[in-house]
């Protein structure tokens, strides 16, 4: 007799099904789908079941409420707060002390989140391979991870997971409420399924080939379920069946006008805790060597990557014949209007008699000469013609809650940084689409050129919100805000489209640019 799972009370299924079993859980939203998925957490819970759940949205640590799980991550519910450099010790923790974790990455951006999740399951499938024991992985929206028809090596590892994970004790839970995007391979040879109420026709198309139905049948039985029924599917069994609601504090909840308080979370054996803490500093903040050497490895990879792309052009090139378009580059601002636009704001113009009779030598000195105590405060004159009225674009409230979320949690990292980080970042987001020479900024910002030249804005720059270029005068800034936003939002479409793309980037504009706007003293 095996040990029964309480998922609903029109299905019989024991824990020992589970073990490496690639487990589909499909749907839109509203249809029950992430319900399911808390339900049959809490089942394996409930029994010891190891496991880790991929949270990007933040939504499960009110499994807490009654179980013991560990949470980490960058969000509003973690526990411990930890970043890409402790993603090994984190899964050895958890597999070797059988620690459930919750990793909860609605904080990271989307690159940070795939390499977190590299480094994670990685781990994981290593541990594996020595230790053999029954372990499963949750992971929410994952068409983000294993898209279809898309390559990447975090797709390739996720999928050998839920292919081949079987003979390690490995287990996948794959949650998802854009079937049609999801990798096929994957949901094709998925062992079990439960298949929530979808609209799309490309996503009904998918179910059309999971189910031993007829098109019209399955169009009819899927579009009738109502929220929390599905049809579950393991091998030749096929029912309906209605799962149970979720025990514990569900953060995902769709809001209403009834006040949800947040119940009290059972807390992590303390021991497990300062296992983390000591793991995050054996690999806490690297060297500026160590920084260095990485930054440098990363940007051999990004150069050998771009050749190979380069060869791929000239070949392309060959045949097609070459088209040479020349571009000409903006000229720069006047360097004397700069300079009078500064001293203009310096105490209200008290020296500005004084700066015009020189206004030769200004620019050179507000670039070269480093600020002391007894300096004015400087604005920044950033021109108010560039501000972008929003309103005239279109609301953000008609964006997507997540998408919203996604704007404020970037906005509120960048305000995080220190003053003059921020100011280059205003300056460049401000002036875009042109670039500036180092010198120009710091004319503008009212920065010592030295010390931006000596001390960069390495996370702006790591994000790809700004860039910067080598060029025969030195270095240039540039915004890069269109194809940050390209590639960070990107992972929300179709729910939106090239309009609310630009919605976002004109949004991100303007509230980044006011955050250069801090005195400097």
């Amino acid at each position: 007799m095996g040990t029964p799972l309480n998922i609903s009370n029109d299905l019989a299924l024991d824990l020992e099904q589970i073990i490496g079993q690639c487990i589909a859980i499909l749907g839109i939203r509203g249809s029950g789908k992430s319900n399911t998925a808390g339900v049959i957490f809490e089942e394996l819970l409930k029994h010891n079941y190891p496991l880790s759940i991929v949270d990007i949205d933040g939504e499960y640590f009110g499994l807490k409420e009654r179980y013991e799980v560990l949470v980490v991550g960058q969000g509003k519910g973690v526990e411990i707060e930890v970043d890409v450099d402790c993603a090994e010790e984190i899964a050895q923790v958890s597999m070797e002390k059988n620690v459930p974790v919750v990793l909860d990455l609605s904080g990271f951006l989307s690159e940070e989140r795939s390499e977190f999740l590299k480094a994670y399951l990685t781990a994981l499938w290593n541990l594996a391979g020595k230790l053999r024991r029954p372990y499963i992985i949750g992971i929410e929206e994952a068409h983000e991870f294993i898209p279809q028809g898309i390559r990447t090596k975090l797709k390739e590892l996720i999928s050998r997971i839920a292919l081949r994970g079987r003979k390690r004790g490995l287990g996948a839970i794959i949650i998802s409420q854009r079937s049609a995007k999801v990798e096929k391979d994957v949901l094709s040879q998925a062992g079990m399924l439960f298949l929530h109420r979808v609209v799309h026709e490309v996503d009904m198309r998918v179910y059309g080939e999971l189910l031993p139905w007829r098109k019209s049948e399955v169009k009819e039985i899927i579009t009738a379920l109502e929220t929390g029924d599905c049809v579950y599917i393991n091998r030749e069994t096929i029912l309906p069946i209605y799962v149970r609601e979720r025990e514990t504090f569900h953060a995902g909840f769709t809001p209403s006008l009834e006040v949800v308080v947040t119940p009290e979370l059972r807390q992590v054996n303390q021991s497990i805790i300062e296992a983390i803490e000591r793991a995050k500093v054996g690999k806490g903040k690297k060297s500026r060597i160590e920084e260095l050497r990485g930054r440098l490895e990363q940007l051999e990879a990004v150069l050998a990557e771009k050749d190979k792309t380069i060869a791929e052009l000239e070949e392309a090139a060959r045949t097609l014949g070459y088209i040479k378009v020349e571009i000409p580059s903006p000229s720069p601002p006047n360097m004397q209007d700069i300079s009078k636009a500064i001293v203009h704001s310096v105490e209200g113009g008290k020296v500005a008699a004084k700066a015009a009779r020189s206004m030769g030598s200004v620019s050179d000195s507000v670039a070269t000469r480093k600020p002391v105590a007894s300096d004015p405060v400087i604005e920044a004159p950033f021109d108010e013609g560039e501000v972008i009225d929003i309103d005239e674009l279109g609301s953000t409230n008609s964006l997507p809650q997540a998408v919203r979320q996604h704007i404020d949690r970037l906005v509120s990292r960048a305000a995080k940084k220190g003053i003059l980080d921020r100011r280059i970042l205003a300056f460049a987001v401000a002036h875009a689409p042109t670039s500036y020479s180092v010198r120009q900024i710091a004319a503008w910002t009212g920065c010592a050129q030295g010390v931006i030249e000596d001390d960069p804005p390495r996370d702006f720059l790591d994000m790809g919100l700004i860039v910067r270029e080598r060029r025969s005068d030195g270095l240039h800034y540039r915004s890069n805000l269109k194809a940050f936003v390209t590639r960070e939002f990107g992972i929300y479409k179709p729910d939106i489209g090239a309009q609310e793309l630009h919605l976002i980037a004109q949004c991100l504009r303007t509230r980044l640019a006011v955050l250069g706007n801090a005195v400097i003293r």
